[in-house]
Protein backbone atom coordinates (compact mmCIF):
# COMPACT_ATOMS: atom_id res chain seq x y z
CA UNK A 1 0.00 0.00 0.00
CA UNK A 2 0.84 3.48 -1.02
CA UNK A 3 0.04 6.84 0.57
CA UNK A 4 1.98 9.91 -0.96
CA UNK A 5 0.22 13.22 0.92
CA UNK A 6 0.04 13.28 4.29
CA UNK A 7 -0.07 15.78 7.08
CA UNK A 8 1.37 15.93 10.58
CA UNK A 9 0.73 18.92 12.82
CA UNK A 10 3.51 19.98 11.65
CA UNK A 11 0.99 22.12 9.58
CA UNK A 12 -2.28 21.27 9.97
CA UNK A 13 -2.58 18.12 10.97
CA UNK A 14 -3.98 16.66 14.17
CA UNK A 15 -0.79 14.14 14.89
CA UNK A 16 2.48 14.15 14.92
CA UNK A 17 4.65 12.31 12.49
CA UNK A 18 5.91 9.59 14.60
CA UNK A 19 2.32 8.73 15.61
CA UNK A 20 1.59 8.86 11.86
CA UNK A 21 4.66 6.60 11.14
CA UNK A 22 3.42 4.18 13.39
CA UNK A 23 -0.32 4.16 12.22
CA UNK A 24 1.25 3.15 8.71
CA UNK A 25 3.37 0.79 9.81
CA UNK A 26 0.35 -0.86 11.62
CA UNK A 27 -1.87 -0.60 8.51
CA UNK A 28 0.61 -2.04 6.06
CA UNK A 29 1.63 0.85 4.42
CA UNK A 30 5.18 0.29 2.41
CA UNK A 31 5.61 3.65 1.41
CA UNK A 32 4.52 7.29 2.91
CA UNK A 33 5.37 10.48 2.26
CA UNK A 34 5.07 13.17 4.56
CA UNK A 35 3.83 16.26 2.54
CA UNK A 36 3.39 19.12 4.87
CA UNK A 37 1.96 22.24 3.71
CA UNK A 38 4.95 24.91 3.49
CA UNK A 39 3.87 27.93 1.12
CA UNK A 40 4.53 31.84 2.40
CA UNK A 41 2.28 32.71 -0.24
CA UNK A 42 -0.76 31.23 1.29
CA UNK A 43 -2.98 33.28 3.41
CA UNK A 44 -4.68 30.40 4.59
CA UNK A 45 -1.24 29.48 6.52
CA UNK A 46 -1.14 32.46 8.40
CA UNK A 47 -0.10 31.68 11.47
CA UNK A 48 1.23 28.57 11.19
CA UNK A 49 4.06 29.79 9.13
CA UNK A 50 7.14 27.26 9.74
CA UNK A 51 10.91 28.10 8.66
CA UNK A 52 13.43 26.64 6.36
CA UNK A 53 15.25 26.13 10.05
CA UNK A 54 12.27 23.93 11.10
CA UNK A 55 11.83 22.29 7.67
CA UNK A 56 14.87 20.54 7.94
CA UNK A 57 14.48 19.82 11.76
CA UNK A 58 11.04 18.35 11.18
CA UNK A 59 13.10 16.01 7.84
CA UNK A 60 15.65 15.27 10.09
CA UNK A 61 13.39 13.48 13.03
CA UNK A 62 10.49 11.62 9.82
CA UNK A 63 13.81 10.46 8.66
CA UNK A 64 15.43 9.29 11.83
CA UNK A 65 12.00 7.77 12.81
CA UNK A 66 11.72 5.97 10.30
CA UNK A 67 15.55 4.66 10.10
CA UNK A 68 14.49 3.10 13.43
CA UNK A 69 11.50 1.64 12.38
CA UNK A 70 13.02 -0.37 9.20
CA UNK A 71 15.67 -1.63 12.03
CA UNK A 72 13.04 -3.01 14.21
CA UNK A 73 12.49 -4.83 10.94
CA UNK A 74 9.51 -3.05 9.42
CA UNK A 75 9.75 -2.23 5.39
CA UNK A 76 8.33 1.09 5.21
CA UNK A 77 9.97 3.81 3.62
CA UNK A 78 8.77 7.22 4.64
CA UNK A 79 9.59 10.06 1.60
CA UNK A 80 9.85 13.98 3.21
CA UNK A 81 8.31 16.31 1.16
CA UNK A 82 6.00 19.68 1.08
CA UNK A 83 2.48 20.41 -0.73
CA UNK A 84 2.99 24.08 -1.87
CA UNK A 85 1.05 26.49 -4.43
CA UNK A 86 2.70 27.73 -7.27
CA UNK A 87 2.56 31.26 -8.96
CA UNK A 88 0.76 31.60 -12.13
CA UNK A 89 3.43 30.53 -14.33
CA UNK A 90 3.43 27.35 -12.51
CA UNK A 91 6.66 28.30 -10.92
CA UNK A 92 7.77 27.10 -7.55
CA UNK A 93 8.00 30.10 -4.79
CA UNK A 94 10.29 28.34 -2.32
CA UNK A 95 13.41 29.50 -0.36
CA UNK A 96 17.15 28.41 -1.09
CA UNK A 97 17.77 24.65 -0.81
CA UNK A 98 14.15 23.94 -0.16
CA UNK A 99 13.94 22.10 -3.42
CA UNK A 100 16.91 19.85 -3.07
CA UNK A 101 15.95 19.17 0.78
CA UNK A 102 12.56 17.64 -0.67
CA UNK A 103 11.97 14.12 -1.60
CA UNK A 104 8.79 15.07 -2.75
CA UNK A 105 6.98 18.30 -3.57
CA UNK A 106 3.29 18.11 -4.44
CA UNK A 107 1.53 21.45 -6.74
CA UNK A 108 -1.38 22.27 -5.79
CA UNK A 109 -3.61 24.61 -7.00
CA UNK A 110 -5.04 26.00 -3.33
CA UNK A 111 -5.85 29.58 -4.58
CA UNK A 112 -6.06 31.72 -7.64
CA UNK A 113 -3.88 35.16 -8.12
CA UNK A 114 -6.20 37.62 -9.52
CA UNK A 115 -8.88 40.27 -8.84
CA UNK A 116 -12.47 38.70 -8.91
CA UNK A 117 -16.17 39.54 -8.47
CA UNK A 118 -17.42 37.04 -5.80
CA UNK A 119 -20.62 36.81 -4.79
CA UNK A 120 -21.39 34.42 -1.59
CA UNK A 121 -22.94 31.39 -3.30
CA UNK A 122 -22.19 31.66 -6.73
CA UNK A 123 -19.65 29.30 -7.50
CA UNK A 124 -19.91 29.56 -11.66
CA UNK A 125 -17.80 32.42 -12.19
CA UNK A 126 -16.00 31.64 -15.63
CA UNK A 127 -13.32 34.19 -15.36
CA UNK A 128 -12.15 32.48 -12.17
CA UNK A 129 -12.35 29.13 -13.17
CA UNK A 130 -10.92 29.95 -16.44
CA UNK A 131 -7.66 31.20 -14.65
CA UNK A 132 -7.36 28.38 -12.54
CA UNK A 133 -7.11 26.09 -15.31
CA UNK A 134 -4.62 28.44 -16.92
CA UNK A 135 -3.05 27.71 -13.61
CA UNK A 136 -3.10 24.37 -13.85
CA UNK A 137 -2.20 23.99 -17.13
CA UNK A 138 1.14 25.96 -16.12
CA UNK A 139 1.97 23.63 -13.31
CA UNK A 140 1.26 20.74 -15.38
CA UNK A 141 4.65 21.89 -17.10
CA UNK A 142 6.32 23.36 -14.07
CA UNK A 143 8.54 22.02 -11.84
CA UNK A 144 7.69 19.39 -8.87
CA UNK A 145 6.83 15.68 -8.65
CA UNK A 146 2.77 15.86 -8.15
CA UNK A 147 -0.12 17.63 -9.32
CA UNK A 148 -2.02 17.68 -6.41
CA UNK A 149 -6.28 17.24 -6.32
CA UNK A 150 -6.77 19.14 -9.47
CA UNK A 151 -10.41 18.40 -9.20
CA UNK A 152 -10.76 17.58 -5.55
CA UNK A 153 -10.41 20.50 -2.89
CA UNK A 154 -10.91 23.36 -5.41
CA UNK A 155 -10.69 26.52 -4.35
CA UNK A 156 -13.84 27.90 -3.90
CA UNK A 157 -13.70 29.69 -0.20
CA UNK A 158 -13.89 33.41 -2.08
CA UNK A 159 -17.17 32.30 -2.85
CA UNK A 160 -18.90 30.67 -0.52
CA UNK A 161 -22.39 31.06 1.00
CA UNK A 162 -23.36 30.43 4.65
CA UNK A 163 -24.29 26.61 6.01
CA UNK A 164 -22.53 25.01 3.83
CA UNK A 165 -20.79 21.79 4.95
CA UNK A 166 -18.28 19.00 3.44
CA UNK A 167 -20.40 17.36 1.66
CA UNK A 168 -21.59 19.59 -0.35
CA UNK A 169 -18.94 21.89 -0.72
CA UNK A 170 -17.35 18.69 -2.34
CA UNK A 171 -20.65 18.27 -4.41
CA UNK A 172 -19.88 22.22 -5.53
CA UNK A 173 -16.54 20.78 -6.59
CA UNK A 174 -17.85 18.00 -8.91
CA UNK A 175 -20.51 20.16 -10.25
CA UNK A 176 -17.72 22.70 -11.55
CA UNK A 177 -15.48 20.06 -12.89
CA UNK A 178 -18.17 18.94 -14.78
CA UNK A 179 -18.79 22.34 -16.11
CA UNK A 180 -15.46 23.39 -16.81
CA UNK A 181 -13.20 20.67 -17.15
CA UNK A 182 -13.74 18.89 -20.08
CA UNK A 183 -12.18 16.90 -22.57
CA UNK A 184 -10.55 19.39 -24.58
CA UNK A 185 -8.60 20.87 -21.34
CA UNK A 186 -7.98 16.99 -19.99
CA UNK A 187 -6.25 16.49 -23.17
CA UNK A 188 -4.14 20.01 -22.64
CA UNK A 189 -3.38 19.06 -19.52
CA UNK A 190 -2.24 15.38 -20.14
CA UNK A 191 -0.05 16.85 -22.95
CA UNK A 192 1.90 19.06 -20.46
CA UNK A 193 1.98 16.38 -17.87
CA UNK A 194 2.87 13.48 -20.21
CA UNK A 195 5.84 15.94 -21.46
CA UNK A 196 7.02 17.21 -17.64
CA UNK A 197 7.01 13.65 -16.60
CA UNK A 198 4.67 14.95 -13.16
CA UNK A 199 1.65 12.93 -12.07
CA UNK A 200 -1.32 13.28 -11.51
CA UNK A 201 -2.80 12.73 -8.08
CA UNK A 202 -5.74 10.32 -7.27
CA UNK A 203 -6.69 12.16 -4.45
CA UNK A 204 -8.19 9.88 -1.76
CA UNK A 205 -10.16 11.68 0.30
CA UNK A 206 -12.18 13.10 -2.59
CA UNK A 207 -12.89 10.03 -4.87
CA UNK A 208 -11.36 12.28 -7.09
CA UNK A 209 -10.92 12.68 -10.45
CA UNK A 210 -13.37 11.50 -12.53
CA UNK A 211 -12.81 7.94 -14.30
CA UNK A 212 -13.11 9.08 -17.43
CA UNK A 213 -10.24 12.08 -16.86
CA UNK A 214 -8.02 8.88 -15.70
CA UNK A 215 -8.61 7.38 -19.02
CA UNK A 216 -7.77 10.14 -21.36
CA UNK A 217 -4.54 10.90 -19.44
CA UNK A 218 -3.52 7.26 -19.12
CA UNK A 219 -3.95 7.37 -22.91
CA UNK A 220 -1.97 10.29 -23.39
CA UNK A 221 1.11 8.82 -20.91
CA UNK A 222 0.60 10.38 -17.68
CA UNK A 223 1.67 8.60 -14.29
CA UNK A 224 -0.24 8.27 -11.45
CA UNK A 225 0.35 9.38 -7.51
CA UNK A 226 -1.56 7.47 -4.48
CA UNK A 227 -2.52 10.38 -1.62
CA UNK A 228 -4.76 10.01 0.74
CA UNK A 229 -4.29 13.59 1.63
CA UNK A 230 -5.15 12.81 5.24
CA UNK A 231 -5.07 15.46 7.69
CA UNK A 232 -6.85 13.12 10.37
CA UNK A 233 -5.09 9.63 10.90
CA UNK A 234 -8.66 7.80 10.28
CA UNK A 235 -8.19 8.60 6.64
CA UNK A 236 -4.50 7.57 6.22
CA UNK A 237 -3.96 5.15 3.70
CA UNK A 238 -7.28 6.33 2.65
CA UNK A 239 -6.40 4.99 -1.26
CA UNK A 240 -8.39 1.99 -1.92
CA UNK A 241 -10.37 3.65 -4.85
CA UNK A 242 -6.80 5.09 -6.20
CA UNK A 243 -5.28 0.96 -6.27
CA UNK A 244 -8.42 0.08 -8.08
CA UNK A 245 -8.47 2.18 -10.74
CA UNK A 246 -4.94 1.70 -10.88
CA UNK A 247 -5.25 -1.95 -11.16
CA UNK A 248 -8.57 -2.28 -13.74
CA UNK A 249 -7.26 1.15 -16.00
CA UNK A 250 -3.86 -0.06 -16.30
CA UNK A 251 -2.33 3.23 -14.81
CA UNK A 252 1.33 3.54 -14.57
CA UNK A 253 2.32 4.81 -10.44
CA UNK A 254 5.09 7.23 -10.08
CA UNK A 255 7.56 5.26 -8.32
CA UNK A 256 8.74 8.26 -5.52
CA UNK A 257 11.96 9.23 -7.71
CA UNK A 258 12.37 13.70 -8.64
CA UNK A 259 11.21 14.43 -11.71
CA UNK A 260 13.19 17.94 -11.67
Amino acid sequence: MIDYHVHSNFSDGERSVFDIIDLAVEKGISRLAVTDHFDAYDESLKGREKTMAQLMEHFEQIREYAEEKRNQGNTIEVLCGIETCTGMDGRLRLPEGCEAACDIIITSPHYVEGKFSFCPGEYFLDEYWEAYKKKLLAMASGPGDVLGHPEGYLPIKPMLGEGTTYESRQQICREISQRYFDEAFIDALGERLAESGKAYELHGATGTPREWVAERLRDRGVVFSAGSDAHAVNILGKNERAMELIHRLGLKVWDGRKQN
